[in-house]
């Protein structure tokens, strides 16, 4: 999981991250928390958004879909991850 965490990435970009939600989501009828994006994604700290998709990564880990979301993440490019300071 780490190694998807360099060049000072906090988390995808918005619709990316999404993608990564529903991947999740899709994958058990528990309640997900919602990645921040939209509205929330102007409300909260970079910290607050790594803590979020940390949780989100912890979250397909107990699911067993880490595999298929690190692929995923694994195929964007660097301008789809939002950066600690942008």
């Amino acid at each position: 999981m780490e190694g998807l965490l360099i060049n000072n990435r906090i988390c995808p970009q918005p619709q990316k991250w999404n993608k990564v939600w529903e991947i999740i989501k899709s994958k058990t009828d528990a309640r997900v928390a919602l990645p921040l994006i939209l509205a929330a994604w102007w409300e909260t700290t970079d910290e607050e958004k790594l803590g979020r998709f940390k949780y989100h990564l912890e979250f397909a880990e107990r699911l067993s879909v880490l595999n298929e979301v690190q692929i995923y993440l694994q195929s964007l490019s660097e301008s789809d991850w939002h950066h600690k300071g942008e």
